[in-house]
């Protein structure tokens, strides 16, 4: 055993490690670097191994003379992770190790988005440049089952190729790869048949009424030249210069649409395609449940439209041109006058009268994105702006305002009553309405007036509506309708009714307000409180509501016998439009095609009317098509 004052070996305080590493990534290469201690002696040599992080890759090893302090070591596996180490040799031995990590990536870039158009014996192919400033071309090789037909360079700073002299009827494979300097990127990939071919591709050749249609032109057809400009003709009085064009066709029939290419060249071609439009596919839809007190709203492209069922407690989307279910969205209480709302992106906000006060946020394609708790049942429809945010408003005055995307609570206000109305004006005032009175704040969160009056708002949504200065407001209670000055809330006008509640103001070009009475009559008002004109010939609206039209009548359903669909013009006369044959409890609405919707007991019903929205007032309940309440 040796003796505790033996001396230790010289090498364990000789051995110097170097100072730092670095290893730099490449391709299929690394940069590994050091430096030594200053000031202490230079080793006999360094030696560098690197090992991968995939048992399955071999590493390496190499040892280079002490005045070298980089090494480049290649033939490595482009994302795969290395570990570098690095020691100093004496004649002692070995330092201890420092090491850097680092992951070889390709520098190749490949080209994306590789799409092979056929035409008559040839093929147009287009795609888009990899991102990288390196210098390259590219590489194109055609084959047909095993045999490689052909080969194409073509120069970086184009992104299109015609492969000509193909045979029609044999499916082709074009492989697309970058070639670099130093190497070639992986390839992609595309296939196609050529044979004779349309100039242009629609999504169908028979449509709809108002069924969305893309028009693309072929570039494999246009070959004289680049494209500069594009014009296409519908043939029913719309055209469009977009290279790729969508349309919809209001009315039945056959149209030769049109499509002239003018070249670079300044020359010009032109083709055509026939178009068939038939009438709509349906006129009611089963199987919706019950929608009370909250209208229908529609996607913004009108190809689809939403509805809630109070009695089966689900968001329903519905293609406005099939009538076809295209999702549901169950939930676990029912929605009784609290929405839909349809945001700038297509999602459908919404509240139920569960005992959180479930408010929702669903995409478009049906999935849920984010959900809040009100703490009190939602009974007004929700308003949402063009900026993102929306303002939900619950029973107990539980108020806030949340970003329309992530579902964040921005601010939130305890008011008192239960929930009526939210109505946003075009410079991002809040406004208000609930049984115990109306609220002004500031988008930020600010009050900037409280009603002096106590107004009792009618519950249960849509129950206000702004035009210009004035906020309208229906009341419980034979109060009437109300109109009170934005700025600070100040009443201009009450119109008291007779007997009960009123519901879902809307309000024409005129400041002309339009609403009912439950189990009372119809009224329309002007903007000074005077009466224009009102309808005693029934007493049977519960929850209903006007849309205005761009005709100048005002339209609206009945909820008890004799059940019809009523229009009135502006002196107050009075058509019944059509029996509809079932009660109604929810505001009618007034589709992008044209057609009044109404909710039945079980179904969605349609009439057309053949004239759209009015595009001026608060022309229905919600204000707009998509029921968002708000100016902004």
């Amino acid at each position: 055993m040796a003796a505790c004052t033996e001396d230790l070996k010289e090498a364990s305080f000789n051995l110097f490690q170097v100072a730092e590493v670095t290893a730099t990534a490449g391709d299929e290469c690394a940069t590994v670097a050091w430096a030594s201690q200053e000031g202490k002696p230079d080793p006999i040599e360094y030696l560098v191994n690197w090992t991968a992080d995939d048992p399955e890759i071999s590493g390496g090893t190499k040892t280079v003379g002490p005045a070298i302090h980089e090494l480049l070591v290649d033939g490595l596996t482009n994302d795969c992770a290395y570990t570098f180490a690095v020691q100093a040799r004496y004649e002692d031995g070995l330092s201890m190790k420092v090491t850097a990590v680092c992951t070889p990536k390709s520098t190749r870039i490949p080209a994306s988005g590789l799409k092979a158009m056929a035409g008559d014996s040839r093929v147009f192919l287009s795609w888009t440049a990899p991102e990288t400033r390196l210098e390259y071309k590219y590489s194109i090789s055609v084959t047909a089952g095993d045999s490689e037909i052909k080969t194409e360079e073509v120069l970086s700073d184009e992104t299109s190729c015609l492969v000509e002299g193909l045979a029609n009827g044999t499916e082709y494979t074009f492989t697309l790869t970058c070639v670099y300097g130093h190497g070639e990127s992986e390839a992609v990939t595309a296939t196609a048949v050529p044979g004779e071919i349309d100039p242009i591709t629609v999504t169908s050749t028979s449509l709809r009424q108002f069924q969305l249609c893309t028009f693309e032109y072929n570039p494999a057809y246009f070959v004289q030249g680049e494209i500069t400009s594009v014009l296409w003709d519908f043939k029913d009085g719309c055209t469009s210069s977009d290279m790729t064009a969508t349309h919809l066709f209001t009315d039945t029939g056959k149209y030769d649409v049109s499509l002239t290419v003018t070249y670079d060249s300044g020359s010009t071609e032109s083709a055509d395609i026939a178009i068939t439009v038939e009438p709509f596919a349906w006129m009611t839809v089963t199987g919706t449940g019950y929608q009370k007190a909250s209208n229908i709203v529609f996607s913004h492209d009108g190809q689809t439209f939403y509805t809630l069922s109070q009695t089966d407690k689900k968001l329903l989307a519905i293609s406005s041109v099939t009538g076809e279910k295209i999702w549901e969205y169950a939930t676990s209480a029912a929605t009784y006058g609290a929405g839909p709302a349809v945001g700038p992106d297509g999602t459908v906000y919404f509240g139920t009268e569960d005992g959180d006060g479930s408010f929702y946020a669903v995409s478009s394609s049906g999935n849920m994105k984010w959900k809040a708790s009100m703490g009190a049942a939602v009974k007004a429809s929700p308003a949402v702006t063009s900026d993102g945010m929306v303002y939900v408003l619950a029973d107990k005055g539980n108020f806030a305002a949340f970003d329309a995307a992530s579902g964040t609570r921005k601010w939130s206000a305890a008011l008192d009553g239960n929930s009526a109305g939210v109505a946003v004006d075009a410079d991002g005032t809040v406004y208000i309405g609930t049984s115990k009175g109306i609220w002004a704040y500031t988008g930020s969160g600010t009050l900037k007036w409280a009603s002096e009056t106590a107004y009792s708002v009618t519950e249960r949504g849509g129950s206000l509506a702004i035009v210009g200065d004035i906020l309208y407001a229906v009341l419980k209670g034979k109060g009437g309708c109300v109109a009170l000055n934005t700025a600070d809330g100040s009443r201009l006008w009450q119109y008291k009714t007779a007997s009960n509640d009123c519901y879902h103001p809307v309000v024409d070009a005129d400041g002309t307000v339009y609403f009912c009475e439950k189990s009372g009559y119809l009224f329309a008002v002007d903007k000074n409180g005077s009466l224009v004109w009102t309808d005693e010939a029934d007493k049977n609206y519960i929850y209903s509501g006007f849309a205005l039209g761009a005709d100048g009548k005002a339209y609206i359903s009945q909820y008890a016998s004799p059940f019809n669909l009523l229009s009135f013009d502006k002196t107050g006369s009075r058509n019944v439009v059509t029996n509809i044959g079932a009660q109604t409890m929810s505001p009618v609405s007034i589709g992008p095609d044209r057609r009044v919707y109404y909710g039945l007991n079980g179904s969605v019903a349609t009439y057309d009317i053949k004239t759209g929205l009015a595009t001026e007032g608060w022309p229905m309940r919600g204000y707009n098509r998509q029921g968002t309440n708000s100016l902004k």
